[in-house]
């Protein structure tokens, strides 16, 4: 079973159902931590499509000039 490592004192005096709820208090947090994390890796992602896109235009330009 999940338990608090900076509270034992508290994590014993729990119910086994107040330790359910905390446990998934714990992964609701996890998951809305990596949901944030997965938001800016999309949002890297698609500047980085962006800024490739942009290059290809560079490039298209130099060859066009030549």
């Amino acid at each position: 079973m999940m338990h608090s490592e900076a509270m034992p004192e508290i994590w014993e005096i729990l119910t086994e159902e107040q330790k359910k709820k905390v446990a998934l208090m714990k992964m609701d947090m996890n998951i809305q931590w990596m949901e944030t994390k997965i938001n800016e890796m999309e949002k890297m992602i698609a500047l980085k499509k962006k800024a490739i896109e942009n290059i290809r235009a560079v490039q298209e330009m130099i060859k066009q000039g030549k």
